[in-house]
């Protein structure tokens, strides 16, 4: 049966095109769009995995490159009973970076200043955003023009310990190299706040967020919860539990974008499988409309696969993570034999209702 229905495929090289570019586009789109939300996911995932703390922004603001808050507030923030350290940060995106000017498009992930309270910062338990030094040193409070860089960003620029970068026409020289799981954080280039502020234009009594640590991890929440409460009209405090429920329901809004794509395509692709079924049907009466219909579906899925995965492969070379899954790939798979077979069954019943004296003189 299945060998039939693909023989009959190749009867009708321009219809069985036609038929079968549907299928790959919606399959190819299924694929790549969820490989690109499993892939930004599991970026966050890595990072909220390592983050042990409590975020401050502004009160509405997306992320902390949008967000500008007081300095002043810090001292409110360590008054509160369970926060044990309250860094100060400065994240900026940079408008040049080695005399290029930065286009957004060009990346998903692009290069990230973070500036932080040097002082503060060792006084962590953990490693914070910064990550495990892997080669050079750490900063000192004292230095100015003095960089830590994310190894990714490193590798693709060709830096290393004592090389300089040029960030906003400032040079830098490189003191270490820190590894991170994510290429989130891979991006950071890391100063001392002041030099971060001078280079970036952002105003000296200001910050973007303070990372707060508290006593007890397990307590976080609670200490949130002290924060919004004591500055709520002018602070929003998240966890690493509040980030993941946020970027989750995010993430899955992406995922039925991408089934919403290939739902359209496929169902563009069954108006067109129909059509051309019909038309087999009353040109050749003793063809069956399903068994085309099981072929178109079974080859474009195939080739949706394929193209799926391979678009998938080529987009993490414009900074866009990716995570190919089986389970999509299969789901994929059955739901284009699903589309072939369904829209093979109303060309199916007109032929089953022909009569069959007839339909031998029209073979």
């Amino acid at each position: 049966m299945l060998k039939l229905a693909f023989l009959n495929l190749f009867r009708r090289k321009s219809r069985t095109f036609l038929a079968v570019v549907g299928i790959v586009i919606g399959i190819t789109a299924l694929i790549a769009l969820n490989a690109v939300v499993d892939g930004i996911y599991n970026e966050i995932d890595t990072v909220i995995g390592s983050f042990q703390a409590i975020m401050v922004m502004e009160k509405g603001s997306m992320d902390q490159t949008l967000s500008k808050l007081d300095e002043s507030l810090r001292a409110k923030i360590e008054s509160i009973q369970g926060v044990r350290v309250v860094v100060p940060e400065v994240w900026i995106l940079p408008q040049t970076v080695e005399g290029k000017t930065l286009a957004l498009s060009q990346s998903l992930i692009p290069p990230t200043i973070y500036g932080v309270d040097i002082s503060a910062y060792r006084k962590l338990r953990g490693n914070g955003w910064i990550g495990e030094l892997e080669k050079g040193e750490m900063l000192n409070s004292n230095d100015k023009y003095a960089v830590l860089m994310g190894k990714s960003l490193a590798d693709d620029m060709h830096k290393f310990i004592g090389s300089s970068i040029k960030l906003n026409g400032q040079k830098f020289r490189v003191k270490g190299i820190v590894s991170s799981e994510s290429e989130l954080l891979g991006n950071l280039i890391i100063m001392d706040i002041d030099t971060a502020r001078e280079i970036g234009g952002f105003p000296k009594d200001k910050v973007s967020s303070f990372y707060v640590e508290v006593i007890d991890p397990t307590e976080d929440r609670k200490v949130a919860k002290k924060i919004n409460f004591a500055l709520g009209s002018e602070v929003e405090a998240n966890t690493a539990s509040d980030f993941s429920e946020m970027f989750a329901g995010v993430m899955e809004n992406f995922r039925l974008a991408a089934l919403a794509i290939a739902l359209i395509s496929a169902f563009v692709a069954a108006i067109g499988i129909i059509n051309t079924i019909l038309m087999s049907v009353m040109e050749r009466y003793r063809e069956i409309g399903t068994l085309k219909a099981t072929g178109w579906g079974i080859i474009g899925g195939i080739i949706g696969i394929l193209f799926g995965t391979a678009l998938s492969l080529y987009i993490p070379a414009f900074g866009i993570p990716t995570l190919i899954k089986l389970e999509p790939v299969l789901y994929a798979f059955l739901f284009a034999f699903f589309v072939g077979v369904v829209a093979g069954l109303y060309p199916a019943y007109r032929a089953s209702k022909l009569d069959p004296v007839e339909a031998m003189r029209g073979a």
